[in-house]
């Protein structure tokens, strides 16, 4: 593991740390367990990290880099999927607004720096192995099948594993999808504009170390 990823990996578990206390905080004043599930969902976000963090060294194995390759990409739609947990706010009115967004935020903002990061690592591989272009159109395209598996999860409530234990189910699902398109329009909608919010946050944070460092020379 290369060093420079410590502190984020770091960050990364302080966040995770603040978004379960607040959870836990509120659970404790209110009796009411209803944001709990955001701790299952903040796990499923870490399994993509996971997977990408060996991933360098089985650069010399295929076969094994292809198979970490293959669970990180399943289970990277979890990560941005903390976004759409933020259609819970307001839900319940048991505390102040501002305490429910704090919270969410925290879920929403840790799952997508989550994603990124593990996307970070596979991009650089990618590229040390194809070429700066390839990795690019790499991280584009895992943004976009990610965008999709949101949809899937959130509204069409499939599970990444459902992908292994239902094969028959989601894909009859992603062909109703293709089948008709214009009766499906919002899946389409909310996909494309998910994958293209993605890939702006994604560019941005990959070029403000550059972007620093040529205004700062």
């Amino acid at each position: 593991m290369r060093r420079e990823i410590i502190p984020v990996l770091l960050a990364l578990l302080l966040a995770s740390f603040l978004g379960t206390a607040l959870v836990v905080v509120r659970w404790i004043y209110t009796g009411n367990p209803v944001y709990v599930f955001l701790l299952w969902n903040l796990f499923l976000a870490w399994l993509p990290l996971l997977a990408a963090l060996p991933a360098p060294a089985l650069r010399r194995v295929p076969p094994l880099l292809l198979g970490a390759g293959a669970v990180w990409l399943l289970f990277l739609p979890n990560a941005p999927y903390l976004l759409t947990d933020l259609m819970h706010l307001g839900r319940w009115g048991d505390v102040p607004f501002w305490y429910d967004l704090l919270l969410l935020l925290v879920f929403a903002l840790t799952g997508l720096l989550l994603g990124f990061v593990s996307l970070d690592i596979m991009q650089t591989l990618v590229s040390d192995i194809l070429g700066r272009f390839a990795g690019w159109i790499f991280a584009v395209t895992a943004l976009a099948l990610s965008s999709v598996g949101v949809y899937i999860g959130r509204f069409l409530r499939w599970n990444s594993w459902d992908a292994l234990l239902q094969p028959t189910g989601v894909v009859a699902d992603l062909l109703a999808l293709l089948r008709q398109p214009w009766h499906h329009r919002s899946a389409y909608v909310f996909s494309i504009g998910l994958a293209a919010v993605l890939v702006f946050a994604y560019i941005v944070i990959q070029r403000t170390p550059r972007a620093r460092q040529a205004v700062t020379r």
